[in-house]
């Protein structure tokens, strides 16, 4: 079994066949086709009193189960051996309050103004997990996060990462950003950051007020 998994990480199990007869024999695996599980190597010849090694794979790139999965190792004319391979794959348990940040229209002032919204994360996984953030600081958007956080499991102690994003708009105009967030090195999930620089217009609200002495 390959257990249970974070999706993009490689889990590998090794089997060794050693011949102890008194002649070469040769081998292939059958198997059904997987763009998931390699068995290296497939074919070849193990030569007597010698031991030959494979390594059974099982790499998913998005989620996965793998059941029933069964893999024959066959000596040509000689015995086969069956091996069932299962295992599973999962994104990690992360939770966040947005999936898109969206400031709305915000004045442009002489004095900049900035305006903050907190994306909040979760780990509801059973496993801690590190966050890196991938975002190049901009005049109008920033993001203050700290390299090499660590996330521990919420139903260990409750704890919430908490992330201000700041936009703050030089001009009038729309703004549309991507920050991305990279999950244990495997898995990356991109938020998008939009927001509008709009002019600030005072009216007065007796129009004859409009001329003064």
């Amino acid at each position: 079994s390959f257990g249970s998994f974070f999706i993009n990480e490689k889990q590998t199990r090794t089997v060794s066949v050693v011949n102890q007869g008194d002649f070469n024999f040769d081998f292939i695996w059958k198997r059904p086709a997987s763009r998931y599980v390699t068995i290296s190597p497939e074919s070849g010849t193990c030569k007597k009193g010698t031991k030959v090694e494979f390594e059974l794979t099982y790499l998913p790139i998005a989620e996965h189960k793998l059941k029933n999965y069964k893999a024959t190792f066959s000596i040509i004319s000689g015995p086969s051996y069956e091996f069932k391979l299962e295992g599973e794959s999962r994104k990690p348990g992360i939770k966040l309050n947005y999936n898109k940040v969206d400031f709305g229209p915000c004045f442009v002032m002489r004095q900049p103004m900035p305006k903050i919204i907190t994306l909040e994360m979760r780990n509801e996984d059973d496993t801690a997990i590190t966050i890196e953030s991938i975002f190049e600081k901009k005049a109008h958007m920033d993001i203050q996060f700290a390299p090499g956080q660590v996330l521990l499991p919420f139903r260990d102690n409750g704890e919430v990462l908490k992330v201000p994003i700041i936009f703050t708009p030089r001009e009038i105009m729309k703004y549309q950003e991507n920050v991305t967030f990279d999950f244990n090195g495997i898995y990356k999930m991109d938020i998008p950051l939009i927001g509008e620089g709009i002019p600030m217009i005072l009216e007065l609200t007796k129009p004859e007020d409009q001329i003064l002495d």
